[in-house]
Formats: structure tokens, sequence, C-alpha cells
């Protein structure tokens, strides 16, 4: 008995069977289709092609399929071959990558929307300061770049929040997306993507994913499989179950349509495995400098309170010193966080 048949016997799939017996490392998804069609056609008939000759009926069975095969020259019993070798690829090659994929799929769409969630938390904290840099714009230009910071900021946060990146995806994921360009990514024009607003930035950072712009009318990867930082829209290959295939060229097609598929998930891995690790990288900058910079804002920020005159801020009266420090304060701890979030 020859290893290939040991192995089939053991995993019922000629692809795993094949892959145990020789070593595929150096070869290709075809190749290893071909191959291994060529080993399970040369024992196929002592495997699977007659059913054992229990009964009456099952001998019945096994002359009607000789028959069938002797009618149709030998088309009966190839078809078996072909359909049994399909499935098998789909089970041991196409299936395991695109597993992968949705595993990977998952993860990023996780670790995007934490992102999100924490760029939600830091828009919501920051809007008082926000207000009080805004409300002595008048008389102090010391806060202007801070402000020029929250434009940009809130127009990236509302674009990617509200309108997500060509319906493709939306909420707190999109807002992710946004976040982790605005942290890591540059335009193709080297244009930092944060200094970018509305449209603008959503082309820059579908292109910064491998999108391509909406403008060209991008947002997709060849074969419909796409990648917005690792969130990935990859088909599922259908597949029947119930019936097989009834002619040979319909299987071969099918076949050859599997191999094209899993070489496209094979080959998008990689980077997508990339942008994963990643999106977990920055996701833990953001949560960290939320977790240093905002509890000592927000203790400012009673401070500045504190210290607040209702008739001087309503007349527009010069600060107290103590306000005056407080408020420098505010714009510089804002100034830097917004910074080393992206907003430069």
């Amino acid at each position: 008995m020859s290893k290939f048949v040991k192995e089939y016997k053991r995993t019922n799939n000629s692809i795993l069977a094949y892959k145990n017996t020789v070593d595929c490392s150096s070869k290709t998804i075809r190749e290893i289709s071909e191959e291994s069609f060529q080993a399970f056609e040369d024992v196929y008939e002592d495997l699977e092609f007659f059913i054992p000759a229990v009964n009456k009926r099952s001998v019945l069975k096994n002359v009607g399929k000789v028959m069938g095969a002797m009618v149709s020259l030998g088309g009966s019993f190839m078809l078996e071959v072909h359909n049994k070798h399909y499935a098998d690829m789909y089970e041991a090659i196409y299936k395991p990558a695109f597993n992968r994929i949705k595993t990977i799929e998952r993860s990023t769409n996780e670790t995007l929307s934490s992102i999100g969630a924490d760029l939600s938390r830091l828009k919501t904290s920051l809007k008082p300061v926000e207000k009080i840099l805004k409300s002595k714009s008048t008389v102090r230009s010391v806060q202007t770049q801070t402000l020029s910071q929250f434009k940009r900021f809130n127009s990236g946060f509302n674009t990617s929040l509200n309108v997500g990146f060509g319906g493709l995806v939306g909420g707190t994921t999109a807002l992710g997306a946004w976040g982790l360009v605005s942290l890591i990514g540059s335009a193709s024009t080297g244009t930092a993507i944060s200094s970018l607003s509305g449209v603008a930035a959503t082309n820059a950072t579908l292109a910064w994913f491998g999108g391509g712009s909406l403008a060209t009318g991008g947002a997709g990867m060849a074969g419909g499989f796409w990648v917005l930082g690792g969130i990935l829209v990859a088909p599922m290959v259908f597949f029947s179950t119930k019936s097989s295939y009834k002619k040979i060229d319909k299987v071969k097609e099918q076949k050859e349509t599997l191999i094209q598929e899993a070489d496209k998930l094979i080959s998008y891995m990689p980077e997508a495995e990339k942008q994963l690790l990643e999106a977990r990288k920055q996701a833990d900058k953001v949560n960290t400098l939320l977790k240093i910079y905002l509890p000592i804002i927000e203790k400012e920020l009673k401070v500045y309170k504190s210290h607040c005159s209702f008739f001087r801020d309503l007349f527009g009266l010069k600060m107290r010193p103590e306000q005056e420090i407080s408020y420098q304060k505010l714009n510089l701890l804002t100034h830097e966080l917004l910074k080393r979030l992206g907003m430069t």
C-alpha cells in the first residue's frame, strides 16, 4: 500500500494526503492541485469508485457503475474523481485560507473599533477645553495652533463617523481607521493625512490602506477582495455539498475558480497580518496617551473653572494670574496630546 493511499484513508482528503506525502513547500496551489489529482486518479478506482459488496444492493450498484462507465467511455468515472477532488480542494486549500482571513478581519475590526471608541471618548473629554480656547480667541493668540488642531480633528472625526468609507465601513470602525492613518500615514503627495479634511482625508485614508481613492473609483482590490487596514471583504466561493456537478468541464471550471481565489487570499494575507499588527500597536498607543493626558487635563479643567470670574468673562477682561496659568497649561496639554495623535 502506497503512502498516499495510507494518508488518504486516514484523512479522506486527496489534497491532505498528497501534502503529507510530498514536500509542497515550494509548490504553487496549481501544482498541488494538478499533481494531487494525478495521484488520486491512479488509485481512485480502488479507494472510492466501488462500494463494499456486502449485499445484493451494493453488488448491483457496482454493476451499475461499471455499465455507466462503459456507456460514457469512462466519463462517469472521471466525473466522480473530479467532483471528489474539487471537494477536497475546497476543504483543504480554499476554506482554511478564507477562515484565516476572516479571523484577521474580525481582529482588525475589533482593534479599529477600539481606537474609534477611544477617539470618541477623547472628543467628549476635550469639548470643554475647545470651548474655553475659542472663548478667548479674540484676546489671545497662543492657542491658535491648538484650535487649528481641533479643526482638523473635528473634520476628520465627523467625516469618518458620519460618512464612513464609500459605505464599506462606518461607525467607530471607520473612525478608528481614520485615526490609525492619522497617526502613522501620509498621502501619496507626502502631505500628512491629519492636515487633510473631508473627502480628501477619506481618499487619502483609502489609498494608504490599498483601496484606492474614491475619486478614481477605488475602494476595491482585484477580485472583489478589499482591504481597509485589514478590514477584509472576501466573498465566499459558493460550494454545493447537496449535488455534484454533472459535467467534467463545469467541475474543472470551479476548480480553476478555487485556485484563483485561494491564490488571492494567500497573497493578501501577509499585508493583512502586517496591518493588523500595526493597528494593535497604534491602538495601544492611543489608549496609553489618553490614560496619561486625560486625567491631567480634566484635573486642570477643574482648576481653571475654580479661578473663573463671571464678570471678567462677560466683559472680556484680562484673566487672573492663576486663571492665566491654568489656561496656558490646558492649551499646552491639549496641543501635545493632539500632536502625538497625529494632529500636527
